[in-house]
């Protein structure tokens, strides 16, 4: 549980004073042991980040977009982040889930929901709200880097991988490359090992490095908050 999580470090960026300090109280008075930080502006976010790294970035995308994950997806490649945002619009968070983040979380959400999302970003999870339980077509978007864990797949694993970031399925998959399903199923399971995922939507979203892969997400394939 999230209890685990002792002395986190966090910075909530958001252009709004009174959201910042009022989420800064609220988890200083669930999680007493956390030290909380605030940024107003985009300078004040990237001045703090340079001086003082922390455990978790909030991050509020009326601070400039998919275009600002991006280029912090870039400067800080182990940074784990959260959106927090106003809309549970399906390519808003596929957008911001391709650019790189670890978590996407509506404003509007109750306190025990964000500390569960927050419990699965810090252990090593993708976190999205239960918008994305339908099924959605898969969206694509630009990349900040390809993770260079990538380099360690064969060249089939990299067919898989290229047809897994278009939104295929297992089958679909199997028949494009001329494959038994089984054989996909073992490809991929070698592509989560490799990447230190446990499903596809892990996998997209850890997908940073060398390659230029699209980075794409089905909505029934991410669990629903």
């Amino acid at each position: 549980m999230i209890e685990e999580f002792a002395e986190v470090t966090a910075l909530i960026a958001d252009r709004a004073t009174l959201f910042r300090h009022g989420l800064r109280g609220l988890l200083k008075e669930h999680r007493p042991d956390w030290s909380c930080a605030e940024a107003g502006t985009p300078e004040e976010m990237l001045a703090h980040l340079r001086a003082e790294p922390v455990d978790l970035l909030l991050f509020d995308m009326q601070l400039g977009g998919v275009a600002a994950l991006l280029r912090l997806r870039q400067e800080f490649p182990h940074q784990k982040m959260v959106v927090l945002a106003d809309t549970d619009d399906r390519t808003a968070i596929l957008e911001s889930l391709g650019a790189g983040v670890n978590g996407y979380v509506l404003k509007s959400t109750t306190m025990s929901q964000l500390l569960r999302a927050l419990e699965t970003v810090l252990s090593g999870g993708v976190f999205a709200p239960a918008a994305l339980a339908g099924v959605a077509p898969p969206v694509h978007v630009p990349q900040a880097e390809t993770s260079p864990l990538l380099a360690h797949l064969t060249e089939r694993q990299i067919e898989v991988f290229q047809l897994l970031s278009e939104g295929c399925a297992t089958k679909t998959i199997a028949r494009r490359l001329g494959l038994a399903v089984g054989t996909v199923k073992v490809h991929l399971a070698a592509i989560y090992r490799v990447l230190g995922a446990h499903s596809r939507i892990e996998a997209l979203a850890k997908a940073r490095g060398g390659i230029a892969l699209p980075v794409v997400a089905r909505a029934a394939e991410l669990l629903a908050a």
